[in-house]
């Protein structure tokens, strides 16, 4: 862990304090029902300990809602208090079985300090002032959000100091991932804290619908992480069809995914990059065998069948919610610069950028690997090929990024335009020669 990354999650230790301390100064009132409280807090680590990965980088447990929900009921400083001791608890636990580093418990609790502090200083603040019904719903709608907010941008800098990315694209990465499911959990927090308001043991009750969203959540990830894998071993039956393209649409996507990075696209565009191009050739299932494995020059007709592909593999894909995104990247992965390609003649930055990146890492793949009518092109020769399309039949930068890191090939030099100041100096310069 970097020296930097560590001073910010201890440094995350030290507000959390301040706020606890203040807000358990600034209210003299008991905490309610010790056996409530007792309950949220068990409830809450417990529910710590039983997270869903959401996407490969995030995870979501039903903590905060049970936290959301001490925050309705208890005055601020119990609640803040309560909250804190959950999370320690559910931390630990976490550390215990698996080992995690202790600087991951402090920070996890404090940011759940921080956030739940925020959340009660507005919802308290709101309700004090106004004590209409109207009010304790807008209260908690702000209470919520405010608590959402902090505690995604404290997790969202230390994944991107962690990771070396922008603080903003994080977070908005872990609320495109997790959003819905969050405000449906703040939704049940709302109505266990309305309901314990009457009889605390319905708290426990209450877990019921709480572990039904948490359940949902799981089932749906994995129905997604299924529905991929299916789709996928789909894409590895068409590469096995043909000796020569076995693991073809593994390569691609690696490729892909690669020089996304390289381009710095946001992780959830890579994601979808890699998605797309490991499934990129699945059209290909309806491409006869005759025509799939000839070794000679396709005939016009033959050629025809063989441009389907990607309508027929974007037609596969539109059954799949999973691929809503990715089946336009697919569509296109045949289209060139110059509009010359196909299915629909798309030129220009009209094809979808990582279309653009899939086309490249697609053609590297074929030309490098053996295939009936020749054998597998050299890297230096294959990469001094793409650097003759780029601009017209793939995209310049693409290709560029492309060949900058690609492992073990010499880096060709890129010859820009100059333009005119150049030539313009260099003429005065020879000019001042002469004169001299």
């Amino acid at each position: 862990m970097r020296t930097a990354l560590r001073a910010y999650l201890l440094a995350i230790t030290a507000p959390a304090a301040v706020a606890a301390l203040l807000l358990a100064f600034g209210s003299a009132r008991a905490a309610g029902d010790p056996w409530l409280a007792l309950i949220l807090v068990v409830l809450a680590a417990v529910a710590t300990n039983y997270p869903v990965m959401v996407t490969p980088r995030y995870k979501a447990h039903a903590a905060p809602a049970i936290g959301f929900a001490m925050v309705l009921l208890l005055p601020a400083a119990p609640a803040v208090a309560l909250v804190g001791l959950g999370a320690l608890g559910g931390e630990g636990a976490l550390w215990l079985r698996h080992r995690r580093a202790l600087i991951d418990v402090v920070f996890n609790t404090s940011q759940n300090i921080l956030a739940a502090a925020a959340a009660a200083v507005i919802f308290r603040g709101i309700t004090a002032a106004h004590a209409d019904e109207v009010s304790a719903v807008l209260a908690g709608s702000a209470a919520a959000v405010a608590m959402y907010v902090v505690s995604t941008a404290l997790v969202g800098v230390a994944v991107a100091m962690h990771n070396r990315r922008n603080p903003l694209e994080v977070c908005a990465e872990m609320a495109g991932a997790e959003l819905k499911q969050t405000a449906a959990l703040y939704v049940a927090g709302f109505l266990l804290a309305v309901i314990a308001v009457r009889n605390p043991w319905i708290a426990a009750v209450m877990m019921v619908p709480i572990a039904g969203v948490q359940l949902s959540l799981k089932r749906s990830m994995e129905l997604r992480a299924q529905t991929v894998a299916a789709v996928e071993s789909m894409a590895d039956l068409v590469d096995r069809r043909d000796p020569y393209t076995f693991q073809h649409s593994r390569s691609v996507a690696e490729q892909a995914v690669r020089t996304a990075r390289r381009l710095g696209l946001p992780e959830r565009e890579v994601q979808l990059i890699g998605l797309s191009a490991r499934v990129h050739d699945l059209g290909k299932i309806a491409v006869p065998d005759a025509v799939l494995h000839k070794q000679g020059r396709l005939t016009d007709e033959e050629f025809a069948l063989m441009k389907k592909h990607p309508d027929d593999g974007a037609d596969i894909l539109a059954k799949f919610p999973e691929y809503k995104r990715g089946r336009e990247l697919v569509l296109s992965h045949h289209e060139r610069i110059d509009g010359r390609g196909y299915p629909r003649g798309l030129s220009g930055n009209d094809i979808p950028l990582g279309a653009r990146i899939i086309a490249v890492a697609d053609a590297w793949d074929a030309m490098t690997s053996d295939r009936p009518y020749r054998k597998a092109l050299s890297p230096d020769i294959a990469l001094a090929e793409l650097m003759r399309g780029r601009g017209t039949q793939w995209d310049a930068s693409v290709v560029e990024a492309f060949a900058a890191d690609l492992p073990g090939v010499e880096p060709i030099q890129v010859d820009r335009p100059e333009g005119i100041v150049a030539p313009v100096l260099r003429s005065l310069g020879a000019v001042a020669g002469i004169l001299s």
